[in-house]
């Protein structure tokens, strides 16, 4: 081992000398990334750029009606495909053109609408319900992997047409529901009418038993025929009676088919009754939303209430301002009004001062010098005078700083007040969008409920938004007042206005569909973004505001003095605190009369709402339990019914007018022909023995029948709940099942799920490389001697295992930095890459230093086999058994796997395993090379030797 390390060192010392081998070194270090980094970045997202895949659609559908309604189902159809952006859709309606370029490959497929495609859809609403085809056509010529995309678009747009359709078809089954209770109580006098006419034949009975007892008896006595010849005539009185019951009869067998159809009528409802089921329990978890909203609204109106408290309470302070304002405006007027006379009695000049001085001084005797003097005097104090007087002016209008307190600390209340009611609606709003959230979730179809409750959300959320506008339009009177910059509150209150304009803007859409005009859909970007803009409201109000508010507010209290020191600032920064606080109470005014209102609404809604809830839950076991009967009635018993009313109607139809008429020509015969008419009563008396009997039997079960019918009060109640249960839930449908998707381990693209197995194939390319320019054998003439076989296969190994490190390193941070990869752990990705990289060098330097050019080739023939059977791109389940069985021997197995590992979350037992198999064929491939050195070195170079005798290898 010490001599192959001297081998490596020798080595080392021979690159340093050989500046063009260090190029070398560099190029083999880089160049097998290039073949990962490729591949990588033409595959990273394919499924991302499908909207240049250019699918014509030809619609010829020509529509059909429905109930009186146009209907286009292939319009509807083409209308939303312009909408999606998955494929580049050419809309034509040349059907022969489109053809011809799809052929050409200017398209990739052609789905094309037939004419009769509505027709086909609305089929189910006719007797023979006909299934809808849309015709789809791909190039499978142009590339392997566009028709299986193309297809995917196709079957994702039957799939909606088809949710569509069941969707109708469910709001039509109950519209139906409601019609068959309407026509089978307006059936009901004609089933009266058969019941009835059933009845009589039955109370007919006895008197048919009285006929034939009559008829047997003159029948048994023919010898005394002309005895009871009077008594036969007196049978015809029985006539009327009979042809009446059955003309009732027949006339009941004439409706038997909408009887029939009433009963399956009934049996299409109990079909469906899961369904039915499965909405009224969606209606509980709506009604337990109630207590919810109830409490937002009550803290809502807590917090409007203290707000208002708060600022009304500043309010009370601002008339003891003002008063002192006013007090001081008095004085400064007063002081002003002095100042104005003294003014004026300065401008009468020296003369009039002199002559009053005079006027004055004269009794008294005085010198004229001191009246000189005392005038100079005079003249000489006035303008100090006058100074004095100004002064007092201007002291006189002067306040305090203590005078404004009460109107800053005014201010400060209901600033503060506002901030905290802003806080509270931040928070109301998002209760009230996370209810909203949570019913997108449930993926609601189209009703009056959902319609109405859409609505309700559309109003909370304009309410908030002009909540927000007025608190703004009052920062910013504030600011104008002093209060320093309020545009940081402002700029978070535009974001939430923004996000909930935008919330508003969707839920139009989202309405339309609920009011029946297209798919119910919720915009969750614009739900969510509204929740993040309140929360961040909420959190700026319940700290960074109040603390603007505060630093505003500190900025003022320094500024009081100036303030206070002229009266025109004092009276104008408190009338704009009075603007303010009365802003903020119509604010807190509006808000809270706005809460008040849906307090009191809500409990009739709740009532409302909860009374049709329980009596649709309350009444629909009953219901279900009276379908059930009828529809098993219907089934099992109902066709006997129908079978003996229409043998009795065919016996009263076609049979008895012959009996009737044999009676009466009995009759006659007896009256003119009576020897003659003695068989005529033989045959009367035969068939009263043997068909009545039977008739008979028939009446009594259809009365039992129909005495059951009456006696349960079926149909009754079965118009009763069809008319009545199923108008209450019309809004209720059921909803199709929702798949929640988990990704374990998940990676955000196709290139990055790619990355192990391109990296993989890179390393062993690169370590083909270095084999293939790099030597396993000792060139230098002076070495030869020195070293062993095994000493040379380990000592130029260290070489080859060192520019493997370089080039997994560079593969992987190239995936990471330049394709900007995704790996879970990618730390762990550069080690796995490196120890993937070592592996691949042993085995294939192993194969190049004991096989030469043979081992070269066989490393490129490992290669192939391991892209098709190591599982890199197809599951090994889906390729063809013989890859099954080589992929557990090949490294590519092992090593693609360990990779992944570091790129969607490592599973420590996973990557020991499969790092473990991976060293463990390298281990075995080393031991092979070590030992076998020796003994395949003269194969090698006789193989070596006739190859180069050939001029054609180097």
């Amino acid at each position: 081992m010490k001599n192959a390390f001297q081998l490596f060192l020798h080595d080392l010392k021979n690159i340093k000398r050989t500046p063009s081998f260090i190029i070398l070194l560099l190029g083999l270090s880089i160049l097998p990334s290039f073949y990962a980094w490729f591949n990588l970045k033409s595959s990273w997202d394919p499924y991302s750029n499908t909207e240049y895949l250019k699918v014509a659609v030809i619609n010829h559908d020509t529509g059909s009606e429905i109930q009186g309604k146009k209907v286009n189902v292939g319009n509807q159809l083409v209308t939303n495909l312009k909408d999606n952006k998955k494929f580049g859709w050419v809309f034509t309606d040349d059907l022969k053109e489109a053809n011809k370029q799809l052929e050409y490959g200017n398209y990739y497929a052609i789905i094309h609408i037939p004419k009769h495609f509505s027709e086909d859809v609305t089929s189910i609403l006719r007797k023979k319900p006909k299934r809808a085809h849309i015709d789809y056509k791909v190039n499978q010529k142009i590339n392997a992997i566009a028709p299986k995309m193309t297809n995917a678009g196709a079957t994702a747009i039957t799939q909606s047409l088809n949710e569509k359709f069941v969707d109708s078809a469910t709001k039509a089954l109950l519209d139906e529901s409601n019609r068959v209770g309407i026509k089978i109580q307006d059936k009901l006098p004609l089933y009266h009418k058969i019941e009835n006419s059933v009845y009589e034949a039955e109370k007919a009975i006895p008197e048919m038993e009285k006929f034939k007892k009559t008829v047997n008896k003159i029948d048994s006595h023919q010898g005394d025929i002309t005895k009871y010849a009077d008594e036969f005539y007196q049978l015809s009185q029985f006539e009327g009676k009979i042809n009446d019951g059955a003309g009732k009869l027949i006339k009941a067998n004439e409706h038997a088919a909408d009887i029939n159809a009433a009963g399956q009528m009934i049996i299409n409802i109990n079909n469906n009754m899961p369904q039915i089921e499965n909405a009224l329990q969606k209606a509980n978890t709506i009604e337990q939303k109630f207590p919810q909203i109830n409490d937002a609204v009550a803290k809502g109106i807590q917090a409007t209430s203290t707000a208002q408290s708060a600022i009304t309470g500043a309010q009370g302070a601002m008339p003891g301002v003002h008063e002192k304002i006013n007090n001081a405006q008095n004085i400064t007027e007063g002081a002003q009004n002095a100042t104005t006379d003294a003014e004026r009695l300065l401008e009468n000049g020296t003369e009039t001062k002199n002559k009053n001085s005079t006027e004055t001084s004269l009794p008294s005797d005085e010198d004229p010098s001191s009246e000189q003097a005392s005038s100079e005097n005079a003249t000489t104090e006035q303008p100090s005078s006058d100074n004095n007087t100004k002064k007092k002016v201007n002291q006189t209008e002067a306040l305090k700083k203590p005078d404004l307190l009460p109107a800053k600390k005014a201010l400060n209340d209901g600033l503060l007040a506002i901030s905290e009611l802003t806080k509270e609606e931040a928070a109301a709003t998002q209760d009230t969008i996370n209810q909203l959230d949570e019913l997108s979730k449930q993926n609601p179809g189209s009703s009056e409920v959902l319609a109405k409750n859409i609505e309700v959300y559309k109003h909370n959320l304009e309410q908030s938004i002009a909540y927000y506008n007025e608190v703004i339009k009052l920062m910013n009177q504030a600011q104008k007042l002093g209060l320093g910059d309020t545009s940081k509150i402002n700029a978070q209150l535009n974001q939430s206005i923004d996000a909930l304009t935008k919330l508003n803007t969707s839920l139009d859409t989202t309405l339309s569909g609920a009011r029946g005009n297209g798919k119910v859909n919720f915009d969750n970007s614009a739900i969510q973004s509204a929740l993040k803009a309140l929360s961040s409201l909420e959190a700026f109000a319940s700290a960074d505001m109040k603390q603007i508010l505060t630093d505003g507010l500190a900025t003022i209290d320094s500024n009081l003095d100036t303030i206070a020191g002229k009266l025109s600032n004092a009276s104008q920064f408190a009338n704009d605190v009075d603007r303010i606080l009365a802003d903020a109470v119509q604010i807190t005014s509006n808000a809270h009369q706005t809460l008040l209102t849906i307090n009191a609404e809500l409990p009739a809604l709740e009532q409302k709402f909860s009374r049709i809830n329980q009596t649709a839950q309350a009444n629909f076991p009953t219901f279900k339990s009276k379908v059930g009967e009828a529809s098993n009635f219907v089934q099992s018993e109902l066709p006997s019914v129908l079978g003996d009313l229409n043998r009795l109607s065919n016996f009263a139809a076609n049979d008895l007018p012959s009996v009737m008429a044999k009676y009466n020509e009995a009759s006659k015969l007896l009256q003119n022909n009576l020897p003659g008419a003695q068989d005529k009563i033989h045959e009367l008396a035969v068939f009263s023995n043997e068909k009545l009997p039977g008739i008979e039997k028939e009446i009594k079960q259809a009365a039992d029948k129909f005495r059951e019918l009456d006696k349960n009060d079926t149909f009754n109640k079965l118009i009763k709940l069809l008319r009545n249960d199923l108008e209450d839930q019309s809004d209720y449908f059921a909803e199709p099942i929702q798949l929640d998707e988990t990704q374990v381990f998940p990676i955000p693209n196709y290139g990055s799920a790619s990355a192990p197995f391109y990296t993989a194939l890179a390393l062993w390319v690169g370590a083909l490389l270095s084999g293939n320019l790099l030597t396993t054998e000792l060139k230098d003439k002076s070495l030869i001697g020195r070293f062993s076989l095994r000493e040379i296969y380990l000592g130029r190994m260290i070489l080859f295992l060192l520019l493997s490190v370089a080039q997994s390193t560079i593969v992987v941070l190239g995936n990471l930095f330049i394709l900007d990869a995704y790996a879970k752990h990618p730390v762990y990705n550069v080690l796995f890459a490196i120890l993937v990289g070592l592996a691949f060098t042993i085995m294939v330097y192993t194969l190049v230093s004991l096989l030469g050019n043979i081992g070269k080739a066989i490393a490129i023939v490992i290669m192939v086999l391991q892209i098709a059977g190591g599982g890199g791109t197809f599951p090994i389940q889906v390729t063809p058994k013989f890859f099954q069985t080589i992929h557990p021997f090949l490294p590519f197995t092992y090593a693609v796997d360990l990779l992944r590992e570091a790129v969607g979350g490592i599973v420590p037992e996973i990557a020991f395993s499969k790092l473990g198999m991976l060293y463990l064929i390298a281990a075995l491939t080393f031991a092979f090379g070590l030992a076998l050195k020796p003994k395949f070195e003269p194969i090698k170079k006789g193989f070596y030797a006739r190859s180069k005798a050939s001029n054609l290898v180097e």
